[in-house]
């Protein structure tokens, strides 16, 4: 029975991937009335050894398994000027929900470059797809929802550039191929379901924490707001349990960020920073010598909590040096300087005033595992906020002595250098200032560096931080910026920390799927659904083993909505989302899609998960997925973004190890839905297609089990296979909703046997023919 019931299934698998039920096809490009043709006109054929051309296929594999594609072959270090075709039309379409998915399949020899797909254009404007395939010599299928952005537009050709990298456009490549087939229009219906596989075997970054910062409102929090209020907002913030629905209290963030102010409170307009609201208390008293304990009260009691919660890593993090070692005299540049903002001779002062206090407080009980010195040291930082600019040799000179003053406390905390205020300047990007701070994993881990090497140091933590403004306004940013961060860091073997996010600058293009480019027409669940997107992006294309949003509280103001914030807070007396109201006079605390989408991440995936392989969710305009193993093997995490406009299903199998997902849940945020747990998803999985709501983040919490424990070809595992179990694969086929019953029994004869004569029956009822 076990083996007639494995025939069976792979029948009906192979049945479901060659079913059509109404698709247009575009172009197989075997000779049968392909309804794209080549147009050459654009082309410059001296980029090609093999001109744009139907070919056969070079590698038959199961997701394509045709005699004939499209393909060409560029030249060593082709440019991407012309170095792409047109695909014309014979008869334009008009976009509509019958037919706005379009998928294709794609396959390059090696991957120097991006390719791109574009709408009636090879410009930005036209843009459906960029990127790079997951692997080389594989064929990969795509999918993209035209709809997005085009709907009720006509399509009246398909361009595909070959090469497009510009930020490195004809120069150290090799030749590579590309090959494309079957060219496919679908129905909204139709594409709503994603097969996805979670490859165990193909792990990658370890993931140290998911934090937040509590600049610049924590410490008001902290200090004026009721206890009922205060609590709240911490238990949102860190709490790992769920209540009496089975929803997360909180999002169970992994790291605090605290900010060890620079003294700006304490010398009020004497600062030269505005906004109270931006100052901050030092620790070190006026004298210069002796400590107060008791300032950054409401700081503290944050930390208080995020230890009772059980938050895993605290670190503390430095705008400025206390004022009483500037060379302005305050806590930020207000003196115009081009290099840091701290006197020759108090680099030492400085390293002992950081070690310190990260005594003081490991002492108290608290797990202090990072000092973050430094922050975004590229930029001047003349008023407006504590900061100060640095140049790499400053840094390294404060590293140095940071390392031997906690060496000489035997304290286990690491130097996190050096939150770089975007990704492209820890790779030699060189900015306007002439190249302050830039070129940071050369500068700190290049031995051949002599004036900044610092990677020897016993306290420096081996990775390197930055941020991730300036680089997510569009799909390429999204991906290069991430991608060539990584690729540098894995040179010397570096973990990437993103310390610090919120929607800072201008908005989303709207090819990125931001609706549409602007703050002003994005909902509060667009803004936070594009950062589930962000967050996808960094831990997918740049490894990021530690992501931090900037800031946890801020009051809403000025139509920003949710941009900067967490968690929203009134002022009390405020009504409605904006608030201008005096918080030292206490206030109110809000949640937000923000909170909760980061939730998805955060509350799940926990420090020592690796992050795997996912397949077959991995177009980011549309459905993308990443997945999660626990250190001990035992629970697997995949969290989607469903960036369209349809609801999506996903099924989803394990492979790579002997196991097999044992029970399941899942959380999903939304509009409608705060990381909320789906009571109707049955907790023993038989491969039922999962519901990934349009606009949403939704993550599946997996047990697993060895394989062993049951027979694979049991489905709802009650220890027989039987035709119970070949009922549950045709509803799976049919993508009918779990629990009822399928429209025909897998014992079609009623012969008491399913043999042949029902697999004919089943094959011929499901393609709607007659026997």
């Amino acid at each position: 029975m076990m083996k007639r019931m494995k025939t069976i299934a792979v029948l009906l698998c192979a049945l479901a991937a060659t079913s059509v039920y109404g698709e247009v096809v575009l172009a197989d490009f075997e000779g049968n009335g392909d309804r794209l043709s080549i147009d050459l006109s654009l082309t410059n054929k001296s980029l090609f050894s093999q001109v744009p051309a139907i070919v056969a296929n070079p590698a038959p594999q199961s997701v394509n398994m045709s005699g004939h594609c499209l393909g060409a072959v560029n030249i060593g270090n082709a440019d991407w000027w012309m170095n792409f075709i047109n695909l014309k039309l014979k008869s334009a379409i008009i976009i509509t929900d019958e037919n706005r998915y379009l998928s294709f399949k794609a396959y390059r020899t090696i991957q120097p470059k991006m390719m791109r797909l574009g709408f009636n254009s090879y410009e930005v404007d036209g843009l459906l797809f960029q990127g790079d395939l997951l692997r080389n010599c594989q064929w990969q299928e795509i999918v993209i929802d035209l709809g997005a952005n085009f709907l009720g537009k006509t399509m009246s050709n398909l361009y595909i550039v070959f090469s497009c990298n510009w930020k490195a456009p004809n120069s150290g490549w090799g030749s590579a191929g590309y090959y494309y087939d079957d060219f496919v229009l679908h129905s909204a219906v139709e594409m709503k379901h994603a097969h996805t596989t979670i490859d165990l075997s193909h792990t990658h970054q370890t993931i140290v924490d998911f934090g937040a910062s509590d600049a610049w409102l924590g410490d008001y929090i902290g200090r004026y707001f009721s206890d009922a209020q205060r609590e709240r907002a911490a238990k949102y913030l860190f709490s790992q349990k769920f209540n009496r629905g089975g929803n997360p209290e909180g999002i169970g963030l992994s790291n605090w960020r605290v900010n060890l102010g620079g003294g700006s409170t304490e010398q009020g307009a004497n600062s030269k920073i505005d906004d109270p609201h931006r100052r901050a208390e030092s620790f070190l008293a006026a004298d210069g010598v002796s400590y107060d304990w008791s300032k950054a009260a409401g700081q503290q009691y944050f930390m208080r909590k995020a230890k009772e919660y059980g938050v895993e890593n605290i670190l503390l993090f430095c705008n400025s040096a206390p004022v009483q070692y500037t060379k302005s005299g305050t806590a930020c540049n207000s003196n115009g300087l081009w290099d840091a903002n701290l006197k020759a001779d108090c680099y030492d002062d400085f390293a002992e005033y950081l070690a310190t206090v990260a005594k003081h407080f490991t002492d108290e009980g608290y797990h202090i595992s990072y000092i973050s010195p430094v922050n975004e040291p590229q930029y001047d930082w003349g008023g407006g906020q504590e900061g100060s600019p640095w140049v790499n040799e400053d840094i390294a000179r404060l590293a140095k002595e940071l390392d031997k003053s906690l060496s000489q406390r035997n304290l286990p905390t690491q130097i996190l250098l050096a939150e770089a205020g975007a990704w492209y300047y820890i790779v030699g990007w060189t900015n306007s200032w002439g190249g302050r701070a830039c070129d940071q994993v050369e500068a700190f881990f290049n031995p051949s560096r002599t004036q900044t090497y610092i990677g020897d140091l016993s306290h420096l933590a081996h990775g390197l931080a930055a941020h991730d403004y300036w680089t997510f306004n569009t799909n390429t940013g999204l991906t290069d910026d991430r991608r060539q961060a990584r690729e540098m860091a894995d040179k010397y073997g570096l973990e990437l920390y993103q310390t610090e996010w919120s929607m800072l600058e201008d908005a989303p293009v709207a090819t990125t799927g931001f609706p549409p480019g602007s703050y002003a027409e994005a909902t509060y669940m667009d803004m936070a659904l594009f950062m589930g997107k962000l967050i996808h992006c960094d831990m997918t294309y740049g490894n990021i083993s530690s992501w931090s949003y900037w800031t946890a509280f801020a009051q809403e103001q000025y139509s920003q909505k949710n941009r900067f914030y967490l968690l929203r807070v009134n002022a009390s007396g405020d009504n409605g989302n904006e608030s201008y109201g005096n918080i030292m006079n206490g206030g109110t605390i809000y949640d937000n899609r923000n909170l909760w989408v980061l939730g998805n991440y955060s509350r799940f995936v926990r420090p020592g998960y690796k992050r795997v392989d996912l397949g077959g969710a991995d177009d980011i305009n549309a459905l993308m997925g990443s997945a999660y193993l626990s250190p001990d093997g035992k629970k697997a995490v995949a969290v989607y973004v469903n960036m369209g406009h349809t609801d999506r299903t996903v099924s989803v199998d394990i492979t790579g190890q002997d196991v097999r997902i044992d029970s399941i849940k899942k959380y999903t945020t939304s509009a409608n839905y705060a990381l909320t747990w789906d009571r109707n998803l049955p907790a023993t999985y038989n491969g039922e297609a999962i519901e990934i709501p349009a606009r949403s983040v939704v993550t599946l919490v997996m047990d697993l089990v060895p394989e062993s424990e049951s027979d694979p070809f049991d489905i709802n595992h009650d220890g027989i296979v039987d035709v119970l179990d070949l009922n549950i694969v045709i509803n799976v086929i049919l993508n009918l909703p779990p629990g009822i019953d399928p429209p025909f029994s897998a014992d079609v004869t009623n012969d008491g046997i399913v043999d042949i004569e029902d697999v004919n029956a089943i094959i011929n009822r499901i393609l709607g023919l007659e026997q």
